[in-house]
């Protein structure tokens, strides 16, 4: 798992493209904010998932959006514990999975 950043985009994008809503907010997660990274996981140099994760400082409440086309990766234990993680750093005290 690793972060995404800015020259990953056109590939995230294509990866993505059967998802319209999420190819929509990826770029925005992308830029160069706090309260917003995109996770990527791998497997053998390809793409299995996805996750934005986006925080409201002012609520305190974090926000994971997980795409991947594979099931075993939809709800996948690494991925969220590296999800929240991240959000807990940037202030989250509670979480919502979309």
């Amino acid at each position: 798992m690793v972060f995404a950043e800015k020259e990953d985009l056109n590939q995230l994008l294509k990866w993505c493209s059967d998802a319209p809503e999420y190819q929509k907010k990826l770029s925005s997660y992308l830029e160069d904010r706090d309260d917003t990274a995109v996770v990527v996981v791998e497997e053998e140099h390809e793409i299995m998932a996805v996750a934005l994760l986006k925080v409201q400082e002012s609520e305190k409440h974090g926000y994971i959006w997980m795409y991947a086309k594979h099931k075993k990766y939809q709800n996948h234990l690494e991925i969220m514990q590296f999800s929240l993680r991240w959000l807990r750093k940037q202030g989250a005290k509670e979480y919502t999975v979309i």
